[in-house]
């Protein structure tokens, strides 16, 4: 990952307070110049009354690697100005990897052999992390050291780099989205049309007047895959009624051969592939995942940020995307949950069962009037294999008590061996590995990340789909799930507390420590993990698990009565520890 610096003062005093002679800081006793990657020398003079970016980058660094695309082609742009360049710091240890890396730069370096200004810079401009990039002005001051993010940002529209011009965009931007219109949204300085499948150029004004919906897709991007021929349906269906409803793709491809084989299949218009407004828009409607669907109004404003889900759930039903249709369709969410059974979310024509071991087929039916907790999960997944242990000493203990109760696990894995071999460690049913109900069940329950546990009631009817917490918190205790028992739960936990002190003075902790509600924490004094109850020093963010607190207040060790915790990566995933999200 990107290292984050986190030193904002000493930045805003770089910044504000420190002028830089170029020459001083780029030069060295035994050497007066700066090298081109084909090994010519060029002299400070070349640097004068330029603006300078100092780029601290390095060949293994992943987001240097994609990052540094992004700057030559500015630098390309900018640089027929004839009063801005760059000069590479590396952070190479390797001669040939810096050679290797250095040859896809059209700027400056300081040599490789000379580490000693290399290391120097590094410390005067406090580089926590790389790609880092330095702007410094004709003058020798330090106009930002945000160039990295001003540049992922705004790109070439960022030049000169200052704050002044950051400020003067983010104005603009908020300017338009205030005055914002289609023609605002898609036309740019090199173009007013949208193209179509067959190449021709289509005017943006033929546009006006319509519900526009903006497709920001890649190809070849599985999801993208998947929600194309729906939208495409959708699209259609809407033409034969004669709704003013049109589609306009912005391609965020980076191959153009996959582009053009998925657009010509398209009914609708596009953006050219690589067209600076695809990247810009993103940023403006705040893109957050792929495929997304904006929906502009008739009158150029937004209507809705994106659509996908309620396209895929509702489909034409979805139209025309305004407030009142949302509305509509909430009430229809709402009658469709009040209505849920077992057999409606977990039937779909003749796959009207799940499986047991051995691949023994169990029918839904024999499920009907239980309580079920659908699991959501995978086997590369490491916080669901961290989860695992903790749902099944749950469901063993829940079984022996009610056996009115079931798990069905949805397997989120690669392969048919993955998910035999995470089944075989699991005690209860699941969906048939690649099953077509998992992406209904995916949809109707808006699973975003895993592990995802979401529980059902007897008559079918979804009590919560935040059972994983619940499990985490409280292992079989929470069963059934319901808020009725939650609110048990809290009154067992104040009852548990009374008698307790409300602050304490432990001999491990400089602070009084304060009885303070903790989800889950680790102890300062055992190591051990604790929740509900904790003596807690905010100042320093110490906990003592309540058992020690009153062993250290009482002097005692070890004859104390335990209290506190109850009285008994893949592709287009990111992993955080705690869950794995959808990229």
């Amino acid at each position: 990952m990107e290292n984050r610096r986190d030193d904002g003062v000493a930045s805003e005093q770089t910044k504000e307070d420190q002028t830089h002679d170029l020459h001083s800081i780029l030069s060295s006793s035994e050497r007066d110049f700066l090298i081109r990657n084909n090994g010519d020398q060029v002299k400070f003079d070349s640097l004068k009354g330029k603006k300078v970016g100092l780029y601290f980058s390095a060949s293994w660094c992943g987001p240097c690697q994609q990052f540094t695309p992004n700057l030559v082609e500015v630098y390309k742009e900018v640089s027929s100005k004839g009063d801005f360049e760059i000069v590479f710091v590396s952070a190479d240890e390797d001669e040939e990897a810096f050679k290797g890396y250095f040859s896809k730069m059209p700027w400056l370096a300081i040599p490789f052999s000379d580490s000693k200004t290399r290391d120097h810079l590094d410390e005067l401009f406090k580089v926590m992390g790389i790609p880092y990039l330095v702007i410094i002005d004709e003058s020798g001051k330090v106009s930002t050291d945000e160039g990295v993010e001003i540049i992922r940002e705004y790109g070439v529209d960022a030049y000169p780099f200052s704050s002044e011009r950051v400020k003067e965009l983010k104005d603009q931007e908020e300017a338009a989205r205030r005055e914002q219109s289609l023609k605002s949204i898609l036309v740019s300085r090199e173009r007013d049309f949208v193209i179509s499948a067959d190449g021709k150029e289509v005017s943006v004004s033929e546009l006006e007047g319509k519900t526009v919906g903006l497709y920001f897709s890649v190809s070849s991007y599985k999801k993208c895959l998947t929600f194309t021929p729906k939208l495409i349906e959708v699209y259609e269906e809407l033409k034969l009624k004669g709704e003013k409803f049109e589609v306009v793709m912005l391609p965020l491809d980076d191959d153009e051969e996959s582009f053009k084989q998925a657009f010509e299949k398209m009914p609708w218009f596009s953006l050219p592939l690589k067209d600076k407004s695809c990247v810009k828009l993103a940023r403006y409607f705040e893109l957050s995942s792929l495929p997304s669907l904006v929906i502009i109004g008739p009158d150029g404003k937004t209507l809705r940020a994106d659509v996908v889900e309620t396209v895929e759930e509702h489909g034409t039903l979805a139209y025309p995307f305004t407030p009142e249709k949302f509305a509509e369709l909430e009430e229809i969410e709402k009658a469709k949950r009040e209505a849920q059974t077992l057999e409606s979310i977990l039937v779909s024509k003749d796959l009207d069962f799940v499986i047991g071991k051995d691949g023994l087929k169990v029918p839904v039916s024999d499920l009907v009037g239980k309580t079920i907790l659908i699991y959501f999960s995978a086997h590369w997944c490491p916080p669901c294999r961290a989860f695992l242990p903790k749902l099944v000493e749950a469901y063993q203990q829940i079984k022996a008590k009610d056996d009115a109760f079931e798990v069905i696990f949805i397997s989120s894995d690669k392969d048919q061996a993955s998910f035999e071999d995470f089944f075989s460690t699991m005690p209860w049913l699941a969906l048939p590995f690649g099953d077509e109900r998992k992406e209904s069940l995916s949809r109707t329950f808006k699973v975003r990340g895993i592990p995802m546990l979401v529980a059902l009631d007897p008559k079918g009817r979804t009590v919560t789909t935040e059972a994983r917490e619940l499990v985490m918190y409280h292992g079989a205790d929470a069963y059934p799930f319901t808020k009725e028992r939650l609110k048990e739960i809290e009154a067992q936990q104040e009852e548990m507390a009374k008698g307790w002190p409300e602050k304490v003075k432990a001999a491990v902790h400089v602070h009084e420590l304060v009885l303070t509600r903790r989800e889950r924490y680790f102890c300062d004094g055992c190591e051990e993990q604790g929740q509900v109850w904790s003596f807690y020093c905010r100042k320093c963010d110490f906990d003592l698990h309540p058992k020690c607190a009153l062993e250290e207040a009482k002097g005692t060790k070890g004859d104390t009565e335990e209290v506190g915790e109850g009285k008994k990566g893949e592709e287009g995933w990111v992993c955080d520890g705690e869950v794995c999200t959808k990229a």
